[in-house]
């Protein structure tokens, strides 16, 4: 097995909110970072800008229209969601597979990148296609193990995020899904800008990416920004931060250690200012609307891990 400290990040905040029963929003700030959304202890939907989320994948996938998912968010709960998008053509043994899937997917996308920082917020946010009911913990875990495992075991594995491809002239792709994926590399886009494209899980289409490129049918653009690293750079993380490395295995998020708050504290990962300034966005609503006042400081926790 790769060695992954994202991953042992995610598994250790994880199981500690489980012990805890904890109901309300894990934030996980990194690159790309994550919201895991949780009913005591259980994650019933995660959502990462890494991985499309269920509605991208009814969306762009053409299983349900714009004014049909429009109708799910106006519904807000008042109307059974099984009526609705019953009403669209989509079961509920389909629903569900479609939820997990995208919840299976926004982890994987989660442990691919980094993890610097996390914070719990009490206060649940409205999930309009939760998994119901919740995903069980140790599965999820063991099935994002996998995925990190499998792309890492790969002849040429590429990053979700790192390269941007390009097709290989006159090499013709036999089928339907890589000659969906080979039509979008143009040299600017990664994996997971073409899942998000197609409406697809990232991890699938990351997989099939590396695949096309060990069978050359896609080549690594040249010029990609510095620090993306190279054409044939496997999915491993860096080093875990000293401080990463000596935290505490007691999953006890109830109390604060000193210096959570990052007072007075210089090592704090550059990122540490994600986490309220996402709070509050999410909580000000769309452009236009008075933000409910904010009384409560989420409880937030140092941690660094490392990935790709």
């Amino acid at each position: 097995m790769s060695e992954t400290p994202s991953f042992d990040f995610l598994a250790w905040v994880l199981s500690a909110c489980r012990a805890e029963g904890t109901t309300g929003s894990l934030y996980l700030a990194g690159r790309p970072g994550g919201v895991f959304h949780l009913r005591e202890g259980a994650v019933v939907a995660i959502n990462s800008p890494g991985a499309p989320g269920t509605d991208a994948l009814l969306l762009r996938s053409g299983r349900i229209r714009e004014e049909d998912w429009s109708a799910v968010l106006r519904a807000g709960g008042t109307v059974p969601l099984g009526d609705l998008l019953a009403d669209a053509g989509i079961g509920a043994a389909e629903l569900r597979l479609i939820t997990t899937m995208a919840a299976q997917d926004g982890a994987f996308a989660v442990v691919a990148g980094t993890i610097d920082e996390y914070a719990v917020d009490p206060r649940p946010l409205d999930v309009p296609v939760p998994v119901s009911p919740g995903l069980d913990l140790d599965r999820l875990l063991t099935e994002t193990r996998r995925r990190i495992d499998a792309l890492a075991a790969l002849p040429t594995p590429v990053s979700p995020y790192r390269e941007r491809l390009v097709p290989v002239p006159a090499a013709p792709a036999p089928s339907r899904t890589r000659r969906d994926i080979v039509a979008c590399a143009n040299g600017r886009r990664c994996a997971r800008d073409i899942a998000f494209l197609l409406g697809r899980n990232v991890f699938p289409v990351t997989v099939e990416v590396s695949r096309l490129i060990g069978d050359g049918l896609l080549a690594i653009a040249e010029g990609v920004p510095p620090g993306t690293g190279g054409p044939h750079r496997p999915l491993r993380p860096r080093d875990p931060a000293p401080e990463a490395a000596a935290a505490d295995p007691d999953p006890d998020l109830p109390q604060r250690d000193p210096g959570a708050s990052g007072a007075g504290d210089d090592r704090r990962p550059s990122g540490w200012q994600v986490l309220p300034r996402l709070l509050n966005r999410i909580r000000a609503g769309p452009p236009g609307t008075a933000p409910e006042p904010n009384t409560d400081e989420p409880e937030d926790r140092k941690g660094t891990a490392r990935g790709p």
